[in-house]
Formats: C-alpha cells, sequence, structure tokens
C-alpha cells in the first residue's frame, strides 16, 4: 500500500528531497510514524518516522493544516473553483525567516536566522492560504491597500489568536510590526491590548512609524476587526458570545 502528502484539495512538493512528494510504502497498513517532536533545532529535513526525505515535519504539519482550511473554506463557499482545486505547497525552501504566496503556490521557508521553520506553524499556513482566498474570491485580486491585514484575519479566526504567527521568532523577540509587541513572538499582534503603546494603530501611525509598508498598514483594519470580535460585538446592546 502506498500513501503520498498529495490528494485532491492539496499537495506538499519538500525542497528536502527535490520537490519530491512525501510517500510511505508499506505492506501492511500505513503508519506514518506518529507525530514525534523535533529531535533537536536546525533539524528542518529530520523524518519523523517513516517515508522517504520528503516526510518532513513541514510537510506533514501544511498538509494537515491546509486542508483544514479549505475544508471550512468550501463549507461556506462551495462554488468556488479555487477551493475545489489542488493548492501545492512547497516546503523547506532554502531560506528563512518568512513564507510566500506567489499567486499559484504557498512557500515556506527553513528554521535559521532567529526564525523558527514557517512550514511547521500554523498561522503561517492559513496567512499565506488568506493571499490565495483573497485573490480568488468574488472581487479577485489581492485588497488595496494592503491583502495583509485579509491575511491576517484568515489566520486569527481559525486559530482564535491575535498573535499572528506564534513561535515565528524563535530566540526571544516579539513583533513590533504595526505596534511593539508584548508577548508574541509571532510577525505581528492584531489586539491593541497586547501592543506596549496600548491604543489602536491608526493609518497616521502606519504612515509615520514604517513608511506605509503593507504589513502595516494592515494591521489598521486588521486590528479593528479583532476588536469589534472580541470586544464590540460582546458588549453593549449585542452582547453576543464568540460562537454567535
Amino acid at each position: 500500500v502506498t500513501a503520498k502528502l498529495s490528494g485532491e484539495y492539496v499537495e506538499m512538493r519538500d525542497f528536502c528531497n527535490s520537490q519530491n512528494v512525501a510517500e510511505v510504502t508499506q505492506t501492511d497498513g500505513i503508519n506514518w510514524g506518529g507525530n514525534a517532536a523535533r529531535a533537536s533545532s536546525n533539524a528542518d529535513c529530520e523524518v519523523p518516522g517513516f517515508g522517504d526525505d520528503s516526510n518532513t515535519h513541514a510537510s506533514r504539519t501544511g498538509f494537515y493544516e491546509l486542508n483544514k482550511m479549505k475544508e471550512i473554506a468550501r463549507s461556506r463557499l462551495p462554488k468556488n473553483n479555487w477551493l475545489k482545486g489542488q493548492l501545492v505547497a512547497k516546503m523547506n525552501r532554502e531560506n528563512s525567516c518568512n513564507a510566500y504566496w506567489n499567486g499559484s503556490t504557498v512557500n515556506f521557508y527553513r528554521e535559521g536566522s532567529g526564525c523558527g521553520n514557517t512550514g511547521e506553524i500554523a498561522a503561517v499556513f492559513d496567512h499565506e492560504w488568506g493571499h490565495g482566498m483573497d485573490a480568488n474570491d468574488v472581487n479577485g485580486g489581492i485588497a488595496f491597500p494592503s491583502g495583509e491585514g485579509i491575511a491576517d484575519l484568515y489566520s486569527a479566526l481559525r486559530l482564535n489568536d491575535s498573535c499572528i504567527g506564534r513561535g515565528f521568532y524563535n530566540d526571544g523577540r516579539k513583533c513590533a510590526t504595526g505596534g511593539e509587541c508584548k508577548i508574541c513572538t509571532g510577525v505581528r499582534d492584531i489586539d491593541q491590548a497586547e501592543k506596549k503603546n496600548g491604543g489602536p494603530w491608526t493609518h497616521t501611525m502606519s504612515n509615520n512609524k514604517c513608511g506605509s509598508s503593507v504589513h502595516c498598514i494592515g494591521v489598521v483594519y486588521s486590528e479593528a476587526v479583532w476588536d469589534l470580535y472580541k470586544r464590540k460585538l460582546q458588549q453593549g446592546q449585542f452582547n453576543y458570545d464568540e460562537n454567535t
């Protein structure tokens, strides 16, 4: 019996094995080897169980999370053709401290330079997938003036966490884009209460403090939506709970 990390909706291609898809062949059922923790740091190409050299932590993690995001989205947008197609994810690219959507695939980097492997962080998968969803929704194209806020919201709402990409930094750093963070080790925190400035991040602040970069501008509206969700709609005349 042979199983691969390639299905109708997601395919994982790993640079630890020449962009091949992870594969396991066994005669008595399929055993992917459980969910063993990393044996050491800088173990991007470690195979945590059985299978070939593409069966890395990143490929396994991404296959689950990207499939889950597409499953959730299809329940809301069943006629969306992009969601019904196969998304290719390229794991363990030979760089660090970033991930990206290139218009057709999502791409993730290895551990290094004080950053974790971005292909092992659920929020980073959700964020990059969010760019794809933004580019392939009803209106199409990346949102203006910044699609970063849209992608952050997909991540935050999926994981119920305002810290976008928690664990992105693994050297003790805290995020600083869109306000200096108190404890978030991700790239941004979209909860104003979790930042040292203690107030809402504004468009003027994004102009003055970070030259209107797309990531900085995105915090203006992602923070506003998080505040609406977590505070305004749970108070006063609305009094909703988080599941309403």
